[in-house]
């Protein structure tokens, strides 16, 4: 199984969400969807910009959502939890 690391799972969550609450074809969603596919430090730069140009509310509604998204992702815990075994894991 390959684990997905960390950054990549924010940016595809952080896509997802603001496809929700934005439209998939905001500028937020558009950028963070290219960080995913095609990631690069300036693809990841791009996409804290749109999040940082939104309103505040629309801002807070992302993260919060975002968070939430992130809270319950067994998989990334499981991944990060010191000396977990890699493989024949519970989930």
């Amino acid at each position: 199984m390959v684990t997905q690391n960390a950054t990549l799972r924010f940016f595809s969550g952080l896509e997802q969400v603001s496809s929700d609450i934005a439209g998939p074809d905001s500028a937020i969603a558009v950028a963070a969807r290219t960080a995913v596919a095609q990631p690069s430090p300036a693809a990841f730069v791009r996409a804290q910009e749109e999040l940082a140009q939104l309103s505040e509310d629309v801002r807070d509604q992302i993260l919060g959502r975002l968070h939430e998204h992130m809270r319950n992702d067994i998989e990334a815990i499981w991944d990060n939890l010191p000396n977990s075994p890699k493989s024949s894991r519970p989930n």
